[in-house]
């Protein structure tokens, strides 16, 4: 099936695949070729792309997916692939914004810290789902 991943500065991924597993906000989904037609809002969280031999994982916070005949379409407002993560980045960011979230005065201070923590939890999750895919990997050269 052809599977898009599009964001507001363009397309992260357009191609064909044999699975697209993801989080909407009633669960975890699986859509594979010839899937029932489908619209579904994305909670933040990882999007896997399986075509064959190759997986692609992309942390989205939140979107919107539609499923029609032959393809799927992720339309997401900000979308990262596990390969552009950095993991002592983002520890770094999540300690930052701890200390936002301890220290705010306001209700919209203390959300916009939420916010950052929610990015990333979720960022940390890719980068988890990447390790283990690797590790795995690894084990199966030896």
């Amino acid at each position: 099936m052809k599977v898009e991943l599009l964001t507001l500065t363009g397309a992260k991924f357009s191609g064909t695949a044999t699975e697209l597993l993801l989080t909407t906000a009633d669960g975890m989904l699986v859509v594979l070729p010839d899937h029932e037609p489908l619209t579904a809002t994305l909670p933040p969280g990882p999007v896997t792309i399986h075509n064959g031999h190759q997986k692609d994982t992309f942390a989205i916070f939140g979107g919107i997916l539609e499923v029609t005949p032959g393809q799927a379409q992720v339309m997401a407002d900000i979308a990262e692939h596990s390969d552009e993560l950095d993991q002592a980045e983002i520890e770094a960011a999540l300690a930052q914004a701890e200390a936002l979230k301890s220290a705010a005065g306001t209700h919209h201070e203390l959300h916009r810290a939420q916010t950052m923590i929610d990015r990333s939890h979720v960022r940390l999750g890719v980068i988890n789902i990447r390790r283990r895919r690797r590790t795995r990997a690894q084990r199966r050269e030896q």
